[in-house]
């Protein structure tokens, strides 16, 4: 699988998440070394995880995935899921957000 298949399974999941309001989760990716690590949250944070994914061709790509905390004390509101992709090929970078379903 190459950058650009990688990319394109990655936004279909994206989508997804966006129809549904569900919280992302990496796809299956053949071929490639994958990292997964949980980080500290910090300040509106709920969950942070990166996803590091050294494709067979050399090429590579950086996932930070962030659900945040949108409520205030006076209203309720979905959380917030935030991407930032980067990669061995800026001009494929992007980042996302959603809502999250209640």
């Amino acid at each position: 699988m190459n950058i650009h298949e990688t990319i394109k399974n990655i936004k279909e999941q994206i989508s997804l998440c966006e129809q549904t309001g569900d919280m992302f989760d990496l796809p299956e990716i053949t071929n490639a070394k994958v990292e997964v690590n949980d980080l500290p949250n910090e300040g509106a944070d709920l969950f942070h995880r990166e996803y590091k994914i050294n494709l067979a061709d050399g090429e590579s790509i950086h996932i930070d995935y962030h659900s945040k905390d949108k409520c205030r004390s006076f209203q309720v509101n979905p959380d917030r899921s935030v991407i930032s992709l980067k990669c061995s090929r800026p001009e494929l970078d992007f980042g996302i957000s959603w809502d999250e379903k209640y």
